[in-house]
């Protein structure tokens, strides 16, 4: 019996080893799956950030919607791109503008107007400096008031115009003009070109001035030089046929070198309306300017003398 009794409790002991071994395990397998739990919470956990950012890939819906954010920004460059192109389509349109332009705009480049362009400018404003005006008909214009400094006005028609203290001809060019009987008044025209123009019965009158003009070869026969300053002007060769010249004109130190002056008429001349002046080699027939040849200063050099004898 006793013996019985001592290995009833080491059976009983066994199992419970078992129990308490199973229950340790359990609790090793419990503890691991915390673990492994938390181990899935922080991969879960990060896993949010790269689904935000697969969110985000597939959000290249989104992305595509923001793609027309930077589109407005080209279809803004885009309007650009053409913006050159619209400088250039108006600058066509600037060809016909001076059209426009030939009125009122003295800051358009006048240079660049053609020549119809510049005469219908000059006509509605007065104002066309530097403008091309060769061979333009201005015939019978009144220029009163009218700025045509630096103007080109080669070979152009001004016959019977009008020209006034208000007429601005600074550094024009007037070679070959036809100014034929036109009214020239107190204008400047000192250093203008007026070589070969044509003055032929031109009127000047109230002391229009000439000095240092480029008269060469112009023809001022049968003109009515009522008073004016061609002081140091020059008037080589030029053709004073039958003019009338008035007490008040002046040609002081001017060159009449080769000049016809014959049948010219000069009321009251004196020594001092030609002082310096050159008159070699000139044709005096026929004039009432004998008296020079008393003058001093006055260079006559082979000049043929109202009598028709040629001086020294």
């Amino acid at each position: 019996m006793n013996n019985q009794n001592d290995g009833n409790p080491k059976k009983g002991n066994f199992p419970l080893a078992i129990v308490l071994g199973l229950g340790a395990i359990v609790v090793i397998l419990v503890i691991a799956g915390l673990a492994v739990m938390n181990k899935s919470e922080v991969t879960t956990s990060a896993s949010p950030t790269p689904s935000v950012a697969l969110s985000e890939t597939p959000s290249s819906t989104p992305l595509a919607a923001e793609t027309p954010t930077p589109s407005p920004t080209a279809s803004v460059l885009v309007p650009e791109t053409p913006s050159p192109n619209a400088t250039a389509s108006p600058s066509p349109t600037a060809t016909p503008s001076p059209n426009a332009t030939a009125f009122p705009s003295p800051t358009a480049t006048p240079s660049s107007l053609s020549v119809s362009q510049a005469v219908e400018r000059l006509k509605q404003t007065g104002v066309c400096p530097a403008c091309d005006l060769q061979g333009a008909d201005l015939k019978g214009v009144s220029l009163s008031g009218a700025d045509l400094k630096n103007a080109n006005l080669t070979g152009a028609n001004l016959a019977g115009a009008t020209l006034d203290g208000n007429t601005i001809l600074t550094g024009a060019n007037l070679s070959g003009a036809n100014l034929s009987t036109a009214q020239i008044g107190p204008t400047n025209f000192d250093g203008v070109n007026l070589s070969k123009a044509n003055l032929s019965k031109a009127r000047f009158y109230q002391g229009p001035s000439l000095i240092r003009a480029n008269l060469k070869g112009a023809d001022l026969s049968g003109s009515n030089i009522e008073s004016s300053d061609f002081s140091e002007a020059d008037l080589t060769g030029v053709n004073l046929k039958d003019a009338q010249l008035g007490s008040g004109l002046k040609l002081t130190k001017a060159i009449l070198d080769d000049a016809d002056l014959s049948l010219v008429i000069w009321r009251g001349l004196t020594n001092e309306m030609v002082d310096g002046a050159s008159f070699k080699k000139a044709n005096l027939t026929s004039s009432n300017l004998g008296n020079m040849k008393d003058f001093k200063n006055v260079n006559l050099t082979g000049a043929t003398m109202p009598d028709g004898t040629v001086h020294p």
